[in-house]
């Protein structure tokens, strides 16, 4: 099952990187609407609407390396879990670490330092699977900027 998995999760992250970071918010019929309806849908959302889902526990992953939680510090209750490394290649445990803090049925919100790699971070867990994805379009930055709290471990 981890295999199918990871094999989806590579597939679709060069689909992300092919394609681009593009929404699935367009209309789609036939056979791919069967497609897209098996897959997760993927919200962005800004740093406002990300409080009102903290507000509502759901479990927020912030994919930056650890060298930028320390620079910025996290959201607090941030689950720190790197999707890509310093080298660009998605980190191979990724997807085993966030299902080990997010079922696939719950909302999971993604985080990093502008909102770019939380795009394809977003669409790679729709693809697994995670029905509901949230990717926070202005980062750690944004939330910063706006005065919002950060705690730093």
């Amino acid at each position: 099952m981890y295999a199918v998995k990871w094999l989806a999760l590579t597939v679709a992250m060069g689909v992300v990187m092919t394609v681009g970071a593009c929404s699935k918010t367009e209309s789609v019929g036939g056979a791919n609407a069967v497609a897209a309806a098996a897959q997760g849908a993927v919200k962005n959302v800004s740093n406002a609407e990300l409080q009102t889902l903290l507000d509502q526990k759901v479990t927020l992953i912030d994919i930056r390396l650890p060298e930028e939680w320390a620079q910025t510090g996290i959201v607090a209750d941030s689950q720190r879990i790197t999707l890509f490394q310093k080298n660009g290649a998605v980190a191979p445990d990724f997807l085993a670490k966030v299902q080990q803090v997010a079922a696939t049925d719950k909302p999971v919100a993604l985080i990093c330092r502008t909102g770019n790699r939380t795009r394809a971070g977003a669409d790679m867990l729709a693809q697994v699977g995670y029905k509901d994805v949230y990717n926070v379009t202005n980062g750690i930055m944004g939330w910063i900027k706006a005065g919002k709290p950060v705690v730093r471990q």
